[in-house]
């Protein structure tokens, strides 16, 4: 109908109608011909977008008019979720809607709301990136920066708005000031202390810059892709943000691995303090020194663990809190003596198992913590995943005919006497199952 002088009480009813048609909608969509339905669509589509524009012009009219401060509601948001409660999902958004539309500086925003060009959800997006970078635009290109924006974002949606931002600043910016926003942005790199949430479980918040977004985002990657079990096959059941903190941890693994091969500074390690009789009986706990750290206690199997493959000082204590043995030379396989199991093994030596060598930790056969040897005949390629396993559930391995070869049958690796580790090949008389 002609809209131009048809009263708000005309217009109402016809709401109201249109209320009325849509809510037995389903019962009569028989009547649709298969050929007819796109078009239906995308009736009701721009049906659901100028009412989504209308209800923004509504709540912007209330906001002015001072409904909404005259009301008994905290904020706008408040507002619109009580009474218009269809849309309390988006109340928030229409709350944002509507102050956009009573700017003047962003008068090309509001009317692509009023025309749909965009729906309100987009044009949020755009206002905020917008005022994002005009604090470092020359004021003669703001309106091209916008046109841009709307542009963008009418034609790819909100993402692709929010990545022209660092565009158009530096395109249109200050001159250098691209540079310096990149090192504001380098600023605001920060890593909290840590927060024990539960017994155990700790909480970190970390603030990157988009060079090191990057950065994080190659290294845990590929690490943090679903990968079905390696026994069962089954699929990954894992969170995505469990994923991505596993991934982050073994990327640090693997980085304090790689440091232990390079001069480094004696505070780039991590210390752990504990008993000769837990570290063999594999009771209570290493305790961390020299770090934010300090005082976590270390379960005995994961300092076994660490020990055979990462930047760690053990230091054993006896009894009496003597000094035993504070790390040795010889713990961890030298470059040398990685490479040559690379080649040896090619990748995880557990069985069925295809990890690549790159990815794997290099363990010892003779666990480091019972005196065995960092030696070849003594070390075996595993994965993250299977490094853990053989040591939680004591797996004995033996080089055989240049060959690793595993007894997967829980509780058969046995340590040596203290002070005499046997040679790799004579330890056990290992079988594969």
């Amino acid at each position: 109908m002609a809209t131009g002088a048809v009263s708000l009480a005309d217009r109402r009813q016809v709401v109201a109608g249109c209320a009325d048609a849509l809510r037995d909608l389903r019962a009569v969509l028989f009547q649709c011909g298969s050929g007819e339905l796109a078009g239906l669509a995308g009736d009701l589509a721009e049906l659901r977008a100028l009412a989504g524009a209308g209800l923004a012009e509504v709540v912007a009219d209330a906001q002015t008019r001072g409904v909404i401060d005259a009301s008994q509601h905290a904020s706008t948001a408040a507002w619109v979720a009580d009474v218009a409660w269809h849309s309390r999902r988006e109340a928030a958004t229409m709350a944002k809607t509507a102050s956009i539309l009573t700017r003047p500086d962003l008068a090309a925003v509001a009317d692509s709301i009023r025309q749909v060009d965009v729906d309100p959800g987009t044009a949020v997006v755009v206002a905020a990136e917008y005022d994002k970078i005009t604090p470092d635009l020359r004021e003669q290109a703001k309106p091209a920066v916008l046109e841009q924006f709307l542009t963008v974002a009418a034609e790819h949606g909100p993402a692709a708005a929010r990545q022209l931002r660092k565009e158009i600043l530096a395109r249109y910016g200050a001159q250098g000031e691209f540079d310096e926003h990149q090192e504001r942005c380098r600023r605001q790199i920060d890593l909290t202390a840590g927060r024990e949430s539960s017994a155990g479980v700790w909480d970190y918040r970390l603030t990157l810059d988009d060079e090191g977004r990057a950065v994080l985002e190659a290294a845990i990657g590929p690490l943090s892709a679903p990968k079905p079990h390696p026994e069962t096959g089954d699929r990954d059941t894992r969170p995505v943000g469990r994923r991505r903190g596993e991934a982050l941890i073994q990327a640090l693994h693997r980085s304090v691995a790689a440091a232990a091969h390079v001069p480094t500074s004696s505070k780039a390690v991590l210390m752990l303090t504990m008993g000769l009789d837990d570290l063999v009986g594999r009771v209570g706990g290493a305790i961390v020194l020299g770090s934010r750290a300090a005082g976590t206690l270390i379960a005995p199997d994961t300092v076994r663990r660490l020990a055979c493959d990462a930047a760690v000082i053990p230091v054993v204590l006896g009894r009496g809190g003597e000094n035993l043995d504070q790390g040795r030379e010889q713990r961890l396989f030298t470059p040398a003596q990685v490479r040559a199991l690379w080649l040896r093994d090619g990748h995880c030596t557990f069985p069925g198992c295809t990890v690549p060598a790159a990815w794997a930790d290099s363990h010892h056969l003779v666990h480091w913590a019972d005196g065995g040897p960092t030696d070849l005949t003594n070390g075996a390629l595993l994965c993250p995943r299977h490094h853990t396993i053989a040591h939680r559930d004591l797996l004995a391995g033996v080089v055989t005919n240049n060959h690793v070869v595993w007894d997967l049958r829980p509780g058969t690796y046995r340590a040596p006497p203290r002070g005499r580790a046997a040679p790799a090949s004579d330890q056990i008389s290992a079988r594969a199952s």
